[in-house]
């Protein structure tokens, strides 16, 4: 079994566009944790960072072209109509009647083509919010998806909106865990309630 190292830091510290961490603690047991910031062309890409007990994460881009710096932003994958970037994420398979649940941290640039899509085993994500973030137009969002099953391994894919629209996308963060009913549930609800505050509070600071 493959252990993925954090280097150097806790778990709990990524970088600057890592805001809004999910409702679990990092490392905490049936938990993994990835962050890929594309700084090289590598494709596929492995994780700047990451908590992972059960095997190595992976990013499989198809139909992009990458930028060391574009618009304020240090390694951008831009992708083209039909483009996207496949996640392999390594999981635990125990208690299949557990569910498993998929916290995803996307900075991207936006468009007028609307929001990107996240997948997760072919279920899409919810869209909990989108704030901006740095200079030069970029908005973190941030998907959850609920798995009514527990599978080995998920691929996160995202992609554009729509087709024949492109997409920039700067830096994904995706959290895992694996926890029982109805305490996921209830987990969800208090992430959920706790990053509106938070983006509330926000603004409001801005005002």
């Amino acid at each position: 079994m493959t252990v993925a190292v954090v280097l150097g830091c806790s778990v709990a510290s990524v970088k600057a566009d890592d805001i809004y961490q999910p409702p679990w603690q990092r490392g905490s047991a049936n938990t993994t944790f990835e962050s890929w910031n594309f700084g090289t062309a590598a494709n596929p890409s492995g994780p700047d960072m990451s908590f992972n007990p059960y095997g190595t994460p992976a990013a499989t881009i198809s139909g992009g072209t990458w930028s060391q710096f574009y618009d304020n932003h240090f390694g951008v994958w831009t992708l083209g109509s039909g483009g996207s970037i496949d996640f392999f994420i390594p999981n635990t398979p125990v208690e299949p009647t557990r569910n498993k649940v998929v916290w995803t941290q996307l900075t991207w640039q936006p468009d007028n083509n609307g929001l990107p899509v996240v997948t997760v085993a072919g279920v899409v994500s919810q869209l909990v919010l989108s704030a901006p973030v740095g200079i030069g137009g970029w908005v973190q969002s941030v998907y959850e998806t609920t798995l009514p099953f527990n599978p080995a391994a998920e691929d996160v894919v995202i992609s554009g909106a729509l087709p024949g629209t492109t997409l920039d996308v700067g830096q994904v963060v995706i959290d895992t865990i694996c926890i029982p009913e109805p305490s996921s549930l209830a987990l969800l609800g208090m992430g959920a309630v706790s990053l509106l505050l938070y983006a509330s509070r926000k603004r409001r600071l801005a005002a």
